[in-house]
């Protein structure tokens, strides 16, 4: 997994507030906007997993039996349920 593209890093920068000057090196932020970056990446990526999720389950054409669809169904809900609950332990 590659994680975020360094124009989905600006965006999350810039369309959040977070931007306050330029370095040399990079952007500036205090550590309370640090922390804010980074709950938003981290909210990124577990939305990210979550949509991977829907993948992994394929279509209900793929399986021989509707039982075999239904559960695959109710794992990917449940996958995407977790990964998303993640997020709201942490705020």
């Amino acid at each position: 997994m590659s994680g975020l593209s360094r124009d989905e890093i600006n965006r999350i920068i810039y369309d959040n507030g977070l931007f306050h000057g330029t370095m040399a090196l990079g952007v500036v932020m205090d550590a309370d906007h640090l922390e804010r970056f980074a709950n938003l990446v981290a909210a990124a990526e577990r939305e990210a997993c979550a949509e991977a999720c829907e993948g992994a389950v394929g279509s209900a054409s793929m399986y021989g039996r509707i039982e075999d669809a239904q559960w695959a169904y109710r794992i990917k809900n449940n996958c995407q349920r977790l990964i998303r609950a993640r997020g709201k332990s942490a705020t």
